[in-house]
Formats: C-alpha cells, sequence, structure tokens
C-alpha cells in the first residue's frame, strides 16, 4: 500500500447507522413536536409515540438490502473523514447558517421579516396559534386588513421552527434564535458527510458548491445591463413566470424548505432499501409541500434504480409495509387538512404557458430558461453521469418543472426543483474535486492533451466558475449590508398578530400576511374541528 494510500485511511470513522439516525431524527423530531403541540392529547400522543417508534425502527432496517437483495458494502460502508475536514465542516455549517441570516444575528434579507415574526409568535402564543385582530395596533396594518375585531389562525410550513420555540418557551428567544441558527447548520452538516459518501471522499468543492451553486444567470444579466429589457426584475428573474433560485439565495430565504429538501436528496441517493421511505420522504411535506413534487421524480429513481431493481413481487413488497402506508397517510392527513385550512394562498396555478401573452413568447421564455439553467450543467456532467439514474431523473424533472405554474411568482417551480438541483450539484462538486485531486493531475500528466481537450476544459472551468455567480452577489449583499451598516428589515412586521409596518419600498407586509397566513374560518376546517388542540 502507498504512502498516500494509507494516508487516506486515517481518518474519523462515522459508522453509515448513526448519520442514517442523526438525518431521520433532524427530519423527524419537529414532526414530533408538531403532533404533541398541536394535535389533541388523544391524537397528538399517539401520532408522536407513533412517528418515534418508525423512526427508530427506520434506524434498525438502513443498511438491510431490498428483498431479495445483497446490500452493496459501498452503500451501508463507514463514512471515513479526514479530522481536518469533519471541522471544516462543521465550522462551515455554522458559519453558512449564521451568515445566512438564521437567527438573524447577520443582516438578512428582506424574506427575514416574515422568518423572525414566524419565530416570534411561535415562542410568544400558545400552539395552535391564533390572533385576534383588535391587537393590531398601525392604521395603515388596519386599514390593509379591513378587520379590527374576530380572530384568524396561523396557517404555514413552520414546523421546521418548532423545536427552537419550543426552546424559546423554556430558556427566552435569544435561546430560540441561537437553537434554530444551530438547529440549521445541523442540517448542513449532514448534508456535507452524505455528500462525501456519494462523492467517496471529503473534499473542499463540497462546501463551496452547497454554498454557491447556481445558473448561468450572468448572461441575462449582462444583456439586461448592455440592452434593458422588460422582462429582467432580478438577477434571477430575467423571464416571466419561471425562476430557479441559487443555494445562496435558497439558503438565505426559505432554509427551512431547502434545507431538509438537499439532504433528503441525500438521503434517496444512498438508502439501500424503500420499506421506510414513506417516512423518511413523506416528511418532506411537513417543511416544504411544492418541494414534495420536486422529491417524487427522484423516489421513483431510486425505487427502480439497477442496484434496487426486484422483480415485481418483491418491490411491491417493500414499497407496502406498515410504516411506508401508515407514514404517509398520517402525514397526508395530518399536514394536508392544516395547510388546506388555508387552499386560498396557492393563487394562479396552471400550465405556465396560460399566464403569457401568446404560446410563442411562452416558448422562447422556455428555451432561454433551459439553456441558462438547465443545460449548461447538464451538458458538463453529461459524459461522466449520462448513464447515471439520478442525474437524468434530475435533468428530466428540472426540464418539466417550469411548465406549470402555482402562485402568483410560481413558487412550485423555485421550490419544487431543490432537491433536483441538489443532485446536480452534488455531483459538480464532485467532478470538480477531480481537477485537483492529486490521483487526476498524475494521470492528466501521463497522458498528453490535445489542444481541443484543454480549450473544452478551460469553458468546462470558466461555465462552473460564472454559475456561482448569482450565490457571490447574494454573499456580496449580506457582507456589504453587514460591513455598512445598512438597514436590517427583520424587525419591520414584528408580529403577525401585531404587525409593525405594512408596506417597504418592496414588500407589502400586511397585504402578504393577509393573503398567505391568516385563516378567519378556521373552526369550520376539517384540522381544527376535529384534530386541532382547543
Amino acid at each position: 500500500m502507498t504512502a498516500k494510500k494509507k494516508k487516506e485511511k486515517k481518518g474519523i470513522n462515522i459508522p453509515y447507522r448513526l448519520w442514517y439516525a442523526l438525518t431521520v431524527g433532524f427530519l423527524v423530531i419537529p414532526v414530533i413536536v408538531f403532533a404533541a403541540g398541536y394535535l389533541r392529547w388523544y391524537i397528538g400522543i399517539p401520532v408522536a409515540v407513533m412517528f418515534a417508534g418508525f423512526s427508530v425502527y427506520t434506524v434498525f432496517d438502513c443498511t438491510k438490502p431490498a428483498a431479495g437483495k445483497t446490500a452493496l458494502a459501498v452503500n451501508t460502508s463507514d463514512f471515513v473523514i479526514p479530522l481536518k475536514y469533519l471541522i471544516g465542516f462543521a465550522l462551515f455549517a455554522v458559519f453558512l447558517s449564521w451568515f445566512s441570516g438564521v437567527g438573524e444575528f447577520i443582516y438578512s434579507l428582506q424574506d427575514h421579516a416574515i422568518r423572525r415574526a414566524t419565530l416570534t409568535d411561535l415562542v410568544s402564543y400558545k400552539w395552535p396559534v391564533i390572533y385576534d385582530y383588535s391587537t393590531q395596533t398601525n392604521p395603515e396594518v388596519i386599514e390593509i386588513i379591513g378587520k379590527t375585531s374576530g380572530k384568524t389562525a396561523f396557517i404555514y410550513y413552520y414546523t421546521y421552527w418548532l423545536p427552537a420555540a419550543l426552546a424559546g418557551k423554556l430558556f427566552g428567544r435569544t435561546a430560540a434564535d441561537v437553537f434554530l441558527m444551530l438547529w440549521n447548520a445541523t442540517g448542513i452538516f449532514l448534508t456535507l458527510l452524505g455528500m462525501t459518501k456519494i462523492n467517496g471522499r471529503a473534499c473542499v468543492t463540497q462546501p463551496i458548491f452547497y454554498m454557491f451553486f447556481g445558473g448561468l444567470d450572468v448572461i441575462p444579466t449582462i444583456i439586461h445591463s448592455a440592452i434593458p429589457y422588460p422582462f429582467w426584475t432580478s438577477i434571477e428573474g430575467y423571464v416571466p413566470n419561471m425562476a430557479y433560485y441559487c443555494n445562496m439565495s435558497e439558503l438565505a430565504n426559505v432554509f427551512h424548505q431547502c434545507v431538509p429538501s438537499f439532504l433528503l436528496a441525500v438521503l434517496l441517493m444512498i438508502s439501500v432499501n424503500t420499506r421506510t421511505f414513506g417516512l423518511t420522504c413523506g416528511v418532506l411535506f411537513a417543511y416544504s409541500p411544492f418541494g414534495v413534487f420536486g422529491l417524487l421524480p427522484i423516489v421513483f429513481t431510486a425505487i427502480f434504480r439497477k442496484d434496487m431493481r426486484q422483480d415485481a413481487k418483491g418491490t411491491l413488497k417493500d414499497l407496502f409495509t406498515p410504516v411506508n402506508i401508515i407514514s404517509a397517510v398520517v402525514l397526508i392527513v395530518m399536514y394536508g387538512s392544516f395547510y388546506m385550512a388555508n387552499a386560498g394562498v396557492i393563487g394562479n396555478n396552471g400550465f405556465t404557458w396560460m399566464y403569457y401573452d401568446s404560446f410563442g413568447l411562452f416558448v422562447v421564455c422556455y428555451l432561454c430558461f433551459l439553456i441558462i439553467e438547465v443545460l449548461p450543467v447538464s451538458a458538463i456532467l453529461f459524459k461522466r453521469y449520462r448513464k447515471n439514474a439520478f442525474y437524468i431523473c434530475a435533468v428530466l424533472t428540472l426540464t418539466l418543472i417550469p411548465t406549470y405554474m402555482m402562485s402568483w411568482v410560481n413558487d412550485f417551480a423555485m421550490r419544487a426543483s431543490m432537491p433536483a438541483r441538489f443532485i446536480m450539484c452534488i455531483f459538480l462538486a464532485g467532478l470538480f474535486r477531480e481537477l485537483y485531486d492529486e490521483d487526476a493531475k498524475i494521470q492528466a500528466a501521463k497522458k498528453k492533451r490535445s489542444g481541443k481537450e484543454i480549450a473544452g476544459l478551460v469553458f468546462t472551468i470558466l461555465t462552473m466558475i460564472l454559475m456561482l455567480f448569482p450565490g457571490f452577489v447574494n454573499a456580496y449583499l449580506i457582507a456589504g449590508s453587514e460591513a455598512t451598516g445598512e438597514f436590517d428589515r427583520k424587525e419591520m412586521v414584528g408580529s403577525f398578530g401585531n404587525i409593525n409596518n405594512a408596506y417597504d419600498s418592496d414588500t407589502e407586509y400586511a397585504a402578504v400576511i393577509n393573503k398567505q397566513f391568516y385563516t378567519d374560518n378556521y373552526n369550520d376546517t376539517f384540522f381544527y374541528k376535529y384534530l386541532a388542540k382547543k
């Protein structure tokens, strides 16, 4: 064995089952808190105990192969990570969680006015959270809402905040902020460990791409700078009704959706059986309802990929397990009825071309969107991963998602794309690693590259660097605003029960909250009539 190989074997040994247990715990604990805190005791306690029991079973079953199969050693072997990378990943996870504004310890983007109010009310109000319109004191807010009496329920996918809110109820608001930031960092750290498993070894490109991966949005930005056109609204909003956001933008705005989505994409890629997918994948419904649509194709890919493929009897046996069926049904009923209490929030929905002035204009915008967001990374990864089932699934999913629209700004496209985009991010991080990997350099030195190959390599590297552009812009905005003391809007809302400001230059807070978070006739809905605490 060479000195290099001996060196590679040194590191911290992380059992596959331990990683799986921590991942399942991270994903399921908030759901258990929701069941125990929001449902009537005779429903919530049995549901919480059931999810806890299923989680334990999932951990013990995670290394067992699919029916009739032998688990591949590489799938369930332990993680061996050099100590410097393990420490580096942990520090990076905490930094990124802090830097992206979770807990609002640094300048945060405008969505955090809503995010901070969410945690504030989950800490200060009794669960389920119910507001009285009479507590609103801002005249502008009252005029927009149009009510001064009566009650309304707080409906939103805020399960991710519940452990931190529980800590806040016990130890105070600062504790809630710190807990949320560290909880979010835990999800990032677990994802980086999973990326190491997929790519074969730890590397510095994994945290870099986790933070900055995006599309070639620099191209429409340059075009708009030279020749302004009416469709352009932002770096990542250059065509109407379609948008894929870079990782940094997602982390700084919808961390409660993207961190679980990213982690679940990793879990699916390294799972060896499907007997508990109803729990481990269905749990995304608690965090990102639109994200579930993007996860489903990846679930089907995981079920039918070559190393998991069985005869029909074996496949059905593993799919129709008590854990899968009961978990899926309970999650759908519990969260489905909760979200449907405010079903009107979805707004516009239908095929995207219905919201264009002409079908021809839609085709042009759609093709431009694919060229910017999907084609570059697909082309870079094609040679290496063209036969990889997850690569094929991600490309097809990202191509089809923009053709459908839900909500006024098409949140469906933004959130449903997260799992597939992260798969591409994982592969890209692994591919880029090889450009500086010592073995790859040795092989490259032995083989003289042609001029065409060198040009292709330079083009690939340049393209990957340019794909980091939107992420760097977001990071620059946060860091620059913090350094210059820019006004932070995190307290613009304060509480949904008494909104501080009706609006600012960019966001109509009161109107958005009234439309998306309030549900007046909640007592007539299934969730509040039969499931929720009184």
